[in-house]
């Protein structure tokens, strides 16, 4: 639908949207973006900017929080993504795969000032990051990417859940300074264990009868 599409070029990247870029990213016309974002603004979907930009609204807001909090993994998760962000100091992502791209759900900031920031709802193509190369893989080892570019670094492992499905990947993300080449083992060792962990709890036959995730 559409209005979905607007909804997710709205949310993908963070701050205030321009009619002419969400127009560009939605490849509709921007009679129709301007049309469909009224429409979200009288719901409470999205916000209008006294500069005509526009940005996700508290309704939306509302809907995502209350779905994750009701996701059966979402405590796992969690608590996996602050157990990463302690023992590496980095930013701790939690991704999912949908189709042939990756979208991050969940994830906790780094404890450096300086770190890479975190943005939950940001969309990429699967094989763009190590969590994405760690949701296809068949392998539990952590996997490592990088974008000289932008001298960025991930760290990632798949997560299991039921009978061995992947549920998605856990990693972390660093600059080529917070996450050098010395302290890769580590940190690698760190995101394997990290996952592996969370799969366990995941997998476990008692997991869907505990009522906790």
């Amino acid at each position: 639908m559409k209005v979905l599409d607007v909804l997710a070029a709205l949310s993908e990247r963070g701050g205030c949207h321009r009619i002419v870029d969400l127009a560009a990213r939605t490849e509709l016309p921007k009679a129709t973006v301007y049309r469909l974002l009224q429409h979200l603004v009288s719901q409470g979907f999205v916000v209008a900017e006294p500069d005509s930009t526009y940005r996700i609204g508290p309704r939306f807001l509302g809907i995502a929080a209350a779905a994750l909090s009701d996701a059966p993994w979402r405590k796992t998760v969690a608590a996996a993504l602050e157990s990463l962000r302690t023992a590496t100091g980095l930013s701790a992502h939690f991704a999912q795969q949908y189709g042939g791209n990756l979208v991050i759900v969940d994830a906790v900031e780094s404890l450096d000032p300086f770190g890479i920031p975190v943005r939950p709802g940001l969309t990429t193509a699967i094989e763009q990051t190590a969590l994405g190369q760690a949701i296809v893989s068949t392998s539990s080892e952590a996997v490592v990417s990088q974008d000289p570019a932008r001298q960025l670094r991930w760290v990632a492992a798949p997560v299991f859940h039921r009978r061995g499905e992947v549920l998605g990947a856990l990693g972390v993300a660093g600059t080529d300074f917070t996450l050098a080449d010395q302290a890769l083992d580590r940190v690698r060792a760190v995101v394997r264990s990290a996952a592996a962990d969370a799969s366990a709890v995941l997998t476990a036959p008692s997991f869907g009868h505990r009522g906790t995730a």
